[in-house]
């Protein structure tokens, strides 16, 4: 895309990333995890490495031995990786490959017994909340009878823990009077899988392939790019400018112009691509659409593009950037590139009922020669989209010129926000990384809403409803809202296993929801009033996840994922004198989560009553927890609770194990 004219002579050969030679696969890095991170004296836990070649690819049929380097507070067998806690500590876990070698730390805890100390009261007034952690309770709170008015409780044992993917698996024990439950364990309950067996993509989920195939390619960016070469390379032509030793052809295409792109393929996409040649079908002050030649009859017309164009142009591009930041300008020519290739109809597998709608890649805003290159790279600011296909042509996959457009307007958006992202990063002065994956996708979820928002005309701090949202056209709500409502509610259904900040994003539904309530609930609340400018100032780095979320909300994960916990229940239920703080300010989430699912508010909420209650096979992930409602009329006797660890006997030990209280009645 971009042309040089360079004043002096070149003085070195252009270099292609990706190694080219053609020897021996050998081990170049060993990546180790344990499951779980956090284990009891005589608890166990699963050592396990990836091993990958110089070419960053993983490498099967390779033995691991296994030490502890802490062997003191943890041991491990070296052929099968199983690591058992000795002591309280912290243990290093090696695996080594080959001489390459990787590590892992676990966290040992000397569990204590339920109620060691005697049981913590926990007595509200109405919209009172209190949080306790496991360990301060050991594990163990009650509430008193309830001599006067009805008092209701809505109790949720989670996990507030900043680290995420902790998974704490625990067991819940609660009973009438003054009853201490045994410490025997009853067969696992059902209720609650202890697996993760929620499916990860709905078959009747249109985006299924869409994020499967994110998935890919956001592990293709981490690993084949690093943003510290985009930044280099990009201060390098400032410098060059400065200094008029070239300058940047900047000519807009017409319509009918043709030219060749380079599209990234499956794997190794800066090495493994293909060139195609598209031809420009509009052009307007910020977009430029070309559409594949070799593009299935029957396509778009010219009011169709135009229509493209100008929601770009109108609607897309003014909202994410004044959410975002604003993408780099590679090709000099102020515009982002919006293509429509067959090539992307072609990452959808035949007879599919999902599909690819398009996609953003970072290479294209690497270098295309030189140190840290990405030979695909177009140099240009450019989105991938799925074309028209009336007739089923590409993988006998019909994709008619209303599915496309309807379908891909929210792509559009989210994708805008992925390029933002990395632009603003690469145009930092300070050196960073990619966003981690579940705060870049959170984010590029909150672009939809916003954008919807705006067609809706609702302000910053209003309080939107289902009506309000709908606005009388089933296609903008679709387009903006519906995705990520469907994915929280997908998360609702079975918050404990789950969690917003987990590295799961890259694949689950549910994680993807959370990610983007969790954001959304942390810019009503902690942006100071100016949600723009907190979204810009995440998007803009440099420091990644949770930490860049606290940095910014200037609280801890620890309050945010509490009072987030408590608001996806409580909020617009009307619970009288319940602080602002544990509610959503700009979605009245009950109205809006009811109307998509079927009239019924999906959160799971597991009433409790009489003696005798033990359920099992319970777990609770980083930011997230399970709900648990006793509803307790006038003259109910006291009720204690119990949250233990999975032997049934000690109290829930697990990093960020906390009583989250909330009196609903």
């Amino acid at each position: 895309m971009r042309k040089f004219i360079l004043a002096g002579a070149l003085l070195g050969a252009a270099a292609c990333s990706g190694d080219g030679g053609g020897g021996p696969l050998v081990v170049t890095t060993v990546s180790v995890s344990a499951t779980p991170t956090q284990i009891t004296v005589g608890g166990t836990a699963q050592a396990s490495a990836i091993v990958k070649d110089q070419n960053g690819n993983p490498l099967t049929g390779k033995t691991v031995n296994w030490v502890s380097l802490t062997p003191a507070v943890a041991n491990v067998n070296a052929g099968t990786g199983l690591i058992t806690g000795v002591s309280a500590g912290t243990a290093t876990i090696q695996g080594t490959a080959d001489g390459i070698s990787g590590s892992a730390t676990v966290i040992v805890i000397a569990a204590v017994s339920a109620c060691n100390t005697g049981i913590t009261i926990v007595d509200l007034p109405v919209g009172g909340v209190r949080v306790l952690t496991a360990s301060e309770t050991q594990g163990c709170i009650k509430m008193p009878a309830t001599t006067g008015a009805a008092a209701d409780y809505l109790v949720i044992p989670g996990n507030i823990s900043a680290t995420p993917d902790i998974l704490g698996k625990y067991v819940l024990k609660s009973d009438e009077g003054e009853n201490v439950p045994s410490s025997t364990i009853a067969p696992s309950n059902t209720f609650f899988p202890a697996d993760n067996a929620t499916p990860r993509y709905p078959s009747r989920d249109l985006g299924a392939a869409q994020i499967a195939f994110e998935t890919r390619l956001r592990l293709m960016e981490r690993r084949e790019l690093r943003i510290p070469d985009a930044q280099r390379a990009y201060r390098e032509r400032l410098r060059e400018a400065a200094q008029g030793r070239f300058s940047v052809s900047s000519a807009i295409p017409v319509v009918g112009d043709r030219l060749n792109f380079k599209i990234p393929g499956r794997t190794n996409a800066c090495t493994n691509f293909t060139t195609i040649t598209a031809e420009v079908k509009y052009v307007n002050d910020k977009a430029i659409i070309y559409t594949d030649i070799t593009a299935p009859a029957n396509g778009f017309t010219a009011a169709d593009y135009q229509q493209i164009g100008d929601e770009f142009s109108n609607l897309i591009y003014p909202t994410d950037v004044a959410f975002f930041g604003t993408p780099l300008d590679d090709d000099a020519n102020g515009r982002v590139i919006i293509l429509y290739t067959s090539e992307v109809n072609k990452l959808t597998e035949p007879n599919s009922n999902s599909f690819v709608g398009g996609f953003f890649f970072a290479g294209d805003l690497f270098p295309s020669t030189g140190a840290g290159s990405c030979a695909q790279s177009n140099e240009a600011e450019l989105f991938y989209m799925l074309a028209p296909d009336p007739d089923g042509t590409i993988n006998n996959n019909k994709r008619s010129l209303a599915l496309v457009r309807q379908n891909t307007r929210g792509t559009i958006a989210h994708e805008f926000e992925h390029m933002i992202n990395a632009s603003e990063r690469i145009r930092s002065p300070i050196l960073q990384p990619f966003e981690e994956t579940w705060l870049d996708e959170a984010l590029a979820h909150f672009a939809e809403d916003a954008n919807g928002r705006v067609v809706r005309g609702l302000g910053e701090t209003d309080d939107a409803t289902f009506s309000r949202t709908l606005g009388g056209s089933s296609d903008d709500f679709n387009a903006f809202f519906f995705q990520n409502l469907a994915r929280f509610r997908t998360y609702l259904n079975n918050p404990g296993p789950f969690g917003p900040t987990s590295e799961a994003a890259d694949t689950s539904l549910a994680v993807r929801g959370a990610g983007w309530a969790l954001l959304r609930y942390a810019a009503d609340h902690y942006s100071g009033g100016d949600v723009k400018a907190f979204t810009k100032r995440l998007a803009g780095g440099p420091d990644v996840g949770v930490a860049n979320l606290v940095k910014n909300a200037g609280a801890t994960f620890e309050t945010i994922a509490t009072g987030w916990m408590i608001a996806n229940y409580a909020d617009n239920l009307g619970i009288p004198g319940l602080a602002a703080l544990n509610t959503y300010r700009v979605y009245d989430m009950r109205s809006m989560l009811t109307s998509v699912s079927a009239g019924i508010y999906p959160l799971k909420v597991t009433t409790v009553a009489g003696s005798g209650v033990v359920l099992t096979g319970l777990e609770a992930r980083s930011g997230s927890g399970n709900y648990f409602l006793a509803a307790r009329p006038a003259g109910s006797p006291a009720r204690t609770w119990r949250f233990l660890n999975a032997d049934g006997a000690t109290a829930a030990s697990f990093t960020g194990a906390t009583w989250i209280i909330l009196r609903t009645r």
